[in-house]
């Protein structure tokens, strides 16, 4: 039978709410909210398997907002941010809960859409095109308007290989002749 008890209690509250904090640095993009790259690569990485093992399509958007640096230059820096955050958040009024939206570069971001064919990438895409159209920014100056460039690219779950890089690259390349061909477009992937 026991004559003492001995023990020590701490509160780890603090150290568990910084460990929250830096991981939330890590994964979130400080400006839009939205998924870091590092983060967005990772978790692609994890849906690629996904869905290759239960051979299900799987679509990526390329999105570039077009002459960013004339928006910094016309509404200024903090103008020009205003213009990432409202992109982010409309980019959210039009994806679901189980995609993914990461900032990939300044004013790059990748979408990757889970159970998607390559029609249906395409489809959100005018979409959220339409409504990048739609709505512009409100900034103290008046109102910013911009436009956005997307490449489109898909894996049928049929077709062996592949990885999220390639199927990156496909996507960047059908932007880049997006926006070769004079921008505020959206292309598909050869």
């Amino acid at each position: 039978r026991a004559l003492r008890l001995a023990g020590v209690r701490i509160d780890i509250t603090r150290r568990k709410l910084t460990e929250l904090a830096l991981e939330q640095q890590a994964f979130t993009d400080g400006l839009t909210g939205v998924l870091t790259r590092r983060r967005f690569l990772d978790l692609a990485e994890v849906e690629w398997s996904r869905s290759q093992r239960h051979r299900q399509p799987l679509a990526l958007l390329m999105i570039d907002l077009d002459h960013f640096k004339s928006v910094n230059d016309s509404w200024g820096h903090a103008g020009g941010d205003a213009v990432l955050r409202a992109f982010a958040a409309t980019a959210g009024e039009v994806l679901r809960g189980s995609d993914l939206l990461g900032r990939v570069g300044g004013e790059e971001f990748a979408v990757l859409l889970p159970q998607t064919d390559r029609d249906g990438a395409v489809v959100l895409a005018h979409r959220l095109q339409q409504l990048v159209h739609a709505n512009p920014v409100l900034l103290p100056q008046g109102m910013a308007g911009y436009t956005v460039s997307i490449g489109v690219a898909a894996a049928e779950p049929c077709v062996p290989g592949g990885s999220v890089e390639s199927l990156m690259q496909a996507a960047d390349s059908a932007l880049y002749r997006a926006k070769g061909q004079g921008r505020d477009r959206v292309l598909l992937a050869d």
